[in-house]
């Protein structure tokens, strides 16, 4: 829509960069919640003869929400979308950029 839009048939190399910085981000923020409880159920400590705090994955993310707020779901997302959508955002356009040259061969 956006080539429509401006009347080419191809991304301006900023419009990749941006398109693919997004797209990559979308990943580490779907996934961070379960990222979140895998490791605060790896990392728990159960003493004999005491329950576990976390049981499950489901039982998990209800206990987080309701102690700590929904959001602590997502603890620790700030540092992975710095290292993850600059990497992702310059794949994109780079693949965007060499395979418009190669179409022209």
């Amino acid at each position: 829509k956006v080539m429509q839009w401006q009347g080419t048939d191809s991304l301006a190399s900023w419009q990749s960069l941006l398109i693919g910085g997004l797209s990559g981000g979308m990943g580490p923020v779907v996934n961070n919640p379960l990222d979140v409880v895998k490791t605060r159920l790896q990392k728990q400590v159960v003493a004999a003869g005491k329950p576990a705090k976390y049981t499950g994955l489901a039982q998990a993310c209800v206990v987080i929400a309701k102690e700590e707020g929904v959001l602590a779901l997502w603890k620790g997302i700030t540092p992975r979308l710095m290292r993850i959508m600059p990497g992702q955002a310059i794949t994109f356009m780079t693949y965007e950029a060499v395979s418009a040259q190669m179409t022209q061969w």
